[in-house]
């Protein structure tokens, strides 16, 4: 097969920055890979006022759709249908050129637009699954929605050339439900260009060291265990502030926790910000606090990675696979306030350990977690993918 004709990449995503999550950042920075080596991609997701309709960046396309959507942050069920009956005719009827692959990120939504017109054009389709498409991810919130989804599910994987996860630990869970087809991973990077250390460094600041979380404020995050984790004697003793960007269902609900343990004064609420507003406070943290009951593979560790900063997270899949404990981060027990508590008051208390060990994750970000060693990868799939499915 010619690896140096250029190919058309239809991207599938009912989000895509500065919508949504962790699933956006990954179809943006793999859209700009594939781009720089010569492809064309177009990308087909939501509109939000404020946001242009249309736009063209060289061979990178994206088409911003309108549906019910209301919030930038988060998705109901309702409005993600709402993009998928808006993508699909649209794409049937004014897509200008039929593409070579279709890549839908999450099996479901975005995989019923890709999966029809992957039938209908005889054109591979690739799927990648990111934590809430897949059965048994955070089962006491998504069980229902994912015990009614099953059928539909399993029928777009089965149909789909190639179906990936972001970590090896997403797709060992995914595996059991589609036992009809083996999966692979297609792992997450990050933008070493973007995500540098501070030209200042951290060493010698002024004021004390400040803790950040940034995410979804749902149950998913744990943003309850760290409440708890820092109205610990151990962590309440020593000098500290929170910066907590996101909006959520429970940031009502943590707020009033912060402030019956007292925490209000040494916290900031920021709310939901732009990924421009957010980056600056990688700068001006200290340490990243992620303490998850359920991750794909988080990128704002690879983020934190890539900025020099020491990252504390729970030991669940894909984030494990990210982080060497006490070389590059620190690993704690899941839903373990005291065990998070013991790691928060080892690094605040320990500046040149924080220095140590955000140098060390810094170096494992440049030499693992690029975006284009995955772009590469998800070049050879779809090749691959073509040349099965007699496209070459």
């Amino acid at each position: 097969m010619d690896r140096t004709r250029p190919l058309r990449f239809l991207f599938c995503n009912y989000e895509y920055p500065p919508l949504g999550g962790g699933a956006g950042m990954v179809s943006k920075f793999l859209a700009r890979e594939l781009v720089a080596r010569g492809h064309h991609v177009e990308v087909v997701t939501t509109w939000f006022p404020g946001l242009e309709r249309r736009t063209v960046e060289g061979n990178l396309t994206i088409t911003r759709l309108r549906s019910r959507r209301r919030k930038m942050g988060q998705s109901n069920p309702v409005e993600m249908i709402s993009y998928v009956l808006t993508a699909l005719p649209w794409v049937l009827l004014r897509l200008a050129k039929r593409p070579d692959v279709i890549m839908s990120y999450h099996s479901i939504p975005s995989g019923l637009v890709g999966f029809p017109l992957s039938i209908l054009w005889r054109i591979p389709h690739i799927v990648q699954f990111h934590g809430g498409d897949v059965p048994g991810w955070l089962p006491g919130v998504l069980s229902t929605y994912h015990r009614c989804t099953l059928w539909l599910n399993r029928w777009v994987v089965y149909q789909a050339a190639a179906a990936v996860a972001v970590s090896d630990g997403l797709r060992d869970l995914a595996q059991p439900s589609f036992p009809k087809r083996q999966l692979g991973t297609l792992a997450n990077g990050v933008d070493l260009e973007v995500f540098t250390p501070p030209p200042s460094g951290r060493a010698g600041r002024d004021g004390p060291p400040r803790l950040f979380f940034v995410g979804r404020v749902t149950v998913q995050k744990g943003v309850d265990v760290l409440l708890k984790a820092l109205a610990d004697p151990r962590v309440m003793a020593l000098d500290w502030c929170l910066d907590l960007a996101g909006d959520g269902p429970q940031l009502a609900e943590y707020r009033e926790q912060a402030a019956a343990l007292g925490l209000t004064d040494r916290i900031v609420f920021h709310g939901w910000l732009t990924r421009e507003q957010v980056r600056p406070l990688f700068d001006t943290a200290d340490v990243l606090v992620l303490p998850s009951r359920y991750e794909g593979m988080p990128i704002v560790v690879l983020e934190a990675m890539g900025c020099g900063l020491p990252v504390i997270a729970t030991d669940i899949p894909g984030t494990r696979e990210l982080i060497a404990d006490g070389e590059t981060g620190l690993l704690v027990k899941p839903e373990d306030s005291a065990d998070l508590a013991a790691a928060l008051a080892r690094l605040i208390g320990d500046p040149a350990e924080r220095l140590r060990i955000g140098a060390q994750a810094r170096t494992d970000a440049e030499a693992r977690w690029s975006w284009a060693a995955r772009a590469e990868e998800l070049e050879t799939l779809a090749l691959d993918s073509m040349r099965r499915w007699g496209r070459s």
